[in-house]
């Protein structure tokens, strides 16, 4: 499910950074919360993988982050992990659920891998709840593609069953680390003879939405961006239908220390510093920072990516949609 994979094992062969080291994450942490940042989501790969997981989630703790996020595809989450989660006070997991049956899971992420992680979530939770630990909270992302389309409002059910606070959905793109290339024609990709099964997906998805107060605010998109996901496998979507903040609402450091933003790599320069040699400040207002913002403003790509959101926008938003059906 992550082309970061691939990414690394090309810059192990030319002999490249393969991982973030501590020290370097440490520094982009304080810098971030120096210049005002609140939130930090740590992604891999995997990070349970890594040992240095727990001491990065503390530090950023007792730096004053107050919103810390790991991205997880929940295999890992044994008594152990858990416990270690408790005692670095991780706020939020994100778990990946495409699927809501072993059959479509194991085409997705691996075989035998479904009930290991429902088993693991309802782990936590059961712990949680012995403890009357309220966090950390959990959410779902899914990613809906040609193998799961089928099977999105069983998701929603399945989310609701393990406790999940909320579910975000988003249309898949053949390579995550150049949204520019959403894939049409991939395996992935909902082919022309199956927009039917789509449009009655997300249907369902929005009436499930506009059932009750609870679960309007269960599933994350608004109506307007469920009704969009249609047009993006159309390739009929209008790119500037939702603003893009991929400029400003976050940046993404990765395994060499690059910081990037959101453009088109097979055309500009992705990666806008280096955080090794540089302060996050010195990087943030750039020269080069401003071109690749003024790229995205005039960005053409059709994207209905999360991260190109502004969660706090959506939140205003949704809190008074839901006030306006639900008088």
């Amino acid at each position: 499910m992550c082309s970061m994979y691939d990414r690394m094992q090309s810059f192990k062969l030319e002999n490249r950074p393969d991982e973030l080291d501590a020290l370097t994450i440490k520094k982009v942490i304080k810098e971030a919360f120096d210049m005002g940042v609140t939130s930090l989501i740590l992604i891999g790969g995997e990070p349970f993988l890594s040992p240095e997981l727990f001491e990065l989630i503390s530090f950023a703790k007792r730096c004053g982050i107050r919103g810390v996020t790991v991205v997880t595809n929940g295999t890992l989450l044994s008594e152990e992990i858990i416990g270690k989660i408790f005692d670095c006070n991780l706020d939020n997991l994100s778990v990946s659920i495409d699927a809501a049956s072993e059959d479509t899971f194991a085409r997705i992420r691996g075989e035998n891998v479904f009930n290991k992680v429902i088993a693991n979530i309802n782990l936590l939770n059961s712990i949680k709840e012995k403890q009357n630990r309220i966090s950390p909270g959990i959410v779902c992302v899914c990613t809906i593609m040609n193998q799961n389309v089928e099977e999105i409002l069983e998701i929603v059910s399945l989310c609701k069953r393990l406790k999940i606070s909320r579910i975000i959905f988003q249309p898949v793109v053949s390579d995550n680390t150049d949204q520019n290339k959403p894939g049409f024609g991939a395996s992935v990709f909902i082919p022309p003879d199956r927009y039917g099964i789509l449009d009655r997906a997300v249907d369902s998805l929005i009436k499930y939405k506009l059932s009750s107060r609870e679960n309007f605010g269960f599933i994350a998109n608004s109506t307007k961006h469920l009704s969009l996901i249609r047009k993006y496998f159309r390739g009929r979507l209008n790119p500037r239908v939702i603003p893009c903040y991929s400029g400003y609402n976050r940046i993404q450091i990765v395994q060499e220390g690059k910081v990037y933003f959101c453009v088109n790599q097979a055309k500009y320069q992705a990666a806008f510093g280096d955080i090794k040699n540089e302060s996050l400040r010195k990087i943030w207002f750039s020269k080069y920072s401003r071109f690749c913002r003024n790229q995205i403003k005039r960005c053409n790509f059709p994207c209905l990516q999360w991260c190109a959101y502004r969660d706090e926008f959506i939140e205003l938003r949704e809190a008074w949609q839901k006030k306006l059906i639900f008088k």
